[in-house]
């Protein structure tokens, strides 16, 4: 008898999956099509572009793989990457065998017809402007270069430097190419595809392969069809995932993370940007001309305290290089947690050292008759962290004001040198795009002559060990000086159906598309 019911369970289970499968499904039950919800593409041709959407991936690919756990680059569409040790040459392979969408072969003309299109349009350009000039021998290209510089190494592998098919350069115009040109990739806009301000539909590029090491699947995406939808409310965004009918949100709010992270048919990926939030401080200022007034403030901020109220949508920062940035240094790190975090007080010794003192009993110190007041200049849409942070400062005797403005005003404030302190925010996976924007106290000593040939020497160092020793140093003299000071980072989170596999997120917070399946 119990046998039977067995059986005749087995059966309704059939029955059930058969009838749960829709058009959507193979008759093994795959689902051959996806729906992911992103924020807005603007165009396949993504040198003309400022940004791009987090599923851009799927439509083209970049010429190589940045491992940050290694500090290398590998291979991706091209292979054997290679610099000479003056850094004056660097040569790459394009290997034979991958297609575009249009059956057409990828060929080294394409690679080269590709990065001078971004030469010549990309508003990021200069990354990779030391390209003197590109020649051909076989499938081997060489780049002349004027000097080696590191950033150049991670334009080529971000996804801003892709491969277009050389006919297509040739006879479309910069506006035909935004939407009619056939990038290499995993996937390619359908016939009729886009839909303005709504959609984007995709079809598998069965002649796509890499030489990626970081995937399994070297071939053609596992999903026939892929639609890619934005400007969708979130609302509708959480419910259709957690009902099926979506199978991924790219970037999700703290409302939406509240909501899914406990739900048994979703999970959440950790796909955070390298960025760090950093507090600036004006060496002009009165109250922080003193650098012992600079690092009680350093020492009086608690992050992890600055977490908690973000529901877990920031992480503590203890470096101006996020942990998975190429070159990133543990050192200088280590040093900043250990002599210039979280403690309230060495905080107070040290501003009581400095003749700080709360003569009056109002809770703020005072010297030579002047409070120990400061404005803060921040973000209009960043409250709750400001007024947690001031909270902090008063607990050791600073007065610290908000004045929430437009981030352009933050900006247009510190550059013209006329602020006591702001919030400053950088987003780059590369050091030296970090470092070079770390300043914008015109009389800093990050403005210094001597601190700009630092960074120039570090992005010119061909070795990648000597180049984060150099890194480390760096920081270690911004942290000494101490007119800025790095606070969190901002997270990012992917949900996906908890059904999908494959969806595999590298250090730095990209993700590789190529072993997606159910």
């Amino acid at each position: 008898m119990k046998k039977k019911l067995l059986v005749l369970s087995l059966v309704f289970v059939m029955v059930f999956s058969m009838a749960a499968c829709g058009s959507n499904d193979t008759n093994d039950g795959a689902k051959t099509s996806l729906v992911i919800h992103d924020s807005e593409w603007y165009g396949l041709d993504v040198y003309q572009l400022d940004s791009t959407a987090g599923a851009q991936g799927l439509n083209s690919s970049s010429l190589f793989q940045w491992n940050p756990e290694t500090n290398t680059v590998e291979d991706k569409v091209c292979t054997n990457w290679q610099v000479s040790e003056d850094g004056k040459t660097a040569t790459f392979d394009v290997p034979e065998g991958m297609k575009y969408s249009t059956g057409e072969q990828v060929e080294p003309e394409d690679v080269v017809a590709s990065l001078q299109h971004g030469l010549d349009v990309s508003p990021y350009s200069d990354g990779y402007s030391n390209i003197e000039s590109m020649e051909i021998d076989g499938r081997t290209v060489t780049l002349h270069l004027s000097e080696f510089r590191s950033d150049m190494q991670y334009y080529l592998c971000a996804g801003f430097v892709v491969v277009i098919d050389k006919d297509e350069l040739d006879t479309m115009s910069n506006d035909e190419l935004m939407w009619g040109c056939h990038p290499y990739g995993m996937y390619a806009l359908a016939e009729d595809g886009y839909v303005s301000g709504s959609e984007v539909k995709l079809v598998r590029n069965d002649g796509f392969t890499t030489s990626n090491p970081l995937v399994e699947n070297k071939g053609p995406g596992k999903f026939e069809n892929i639609s890619v939808r934005f400007n969708v409310e979130e609302f509708t965004q959480t419910e259709e995932l957690k009902s099926g009918t979506a199978d991924m949100i790219m970037s999700i709010s703290s409302d939406q993370k509240l909501e899914l992270e406990n739900q048994d048919t979703v999970k959440l990926e950790d796909t955070t940007y390298p960025n760090i939030t950093y507090f600036e401080m004006n060496t002009d200022s009165p109250v922080f001309a003193d650098i012992n007034v600079r690092k009680a403030l350093a020492l009086a901020i608690n992050r992890e305290e600055l977490a908690e109220i973000n529901d877990g949508m920031i992480a503590p920062a203890y470096s101006m290089i996020y942990d998975s940035v190429q070159n990133f240094s543990p050192t200088a790190k280590e040093w900043f947690e250990k002599n210039l975090a979280n403690n309230p007080e060495e905080s107070k010794k040290l501003l009581e050292a400095a003749g700080w003192k709360d003569t009056d009993g109002d809770g703020i110190r005072e010297k030579d008759g002047k409070k120990l007041q400061f404005t803060w200049y921040a973000w209009t849409d960043a409250t709750r962290t400001p007024e947690k942070m001031a909270e902090q400062l008063k607990a050791v005797g600073f007065d610290m004001q908000i004045e929430a403005i437009d981030w352009n005003y933050v900006y247009e404030n510190i550059s013209a040198d006329d602020y006591d302190a702001g919030i400053e925010w950088l987003s780059w996976a590369e050091p030296m795009l970090v470092l070079n924007c770390c300043y914008y106290d015109k009389n800093a000593p990050g403005n210094t002559e001597a601190y700009k040939a630092k960074v120039e020497k570090a992005a010119h160092e061909v070795d990648t060990d000597k180049r984060t020793e150099m890194v480390g140093d760096i920081q270690m003299d911004i942290f000494k000086n101490v007119n800025m000071i790095p606070m969190y980072a901002e997270l990012s989170f992917t949900a996906i159906n908890s059904e999908l596999k494959g969806f595999n997120v590298l250090a730095d917070g990209s993700a590789t598309w190529n072993d997606l399946s159910y």
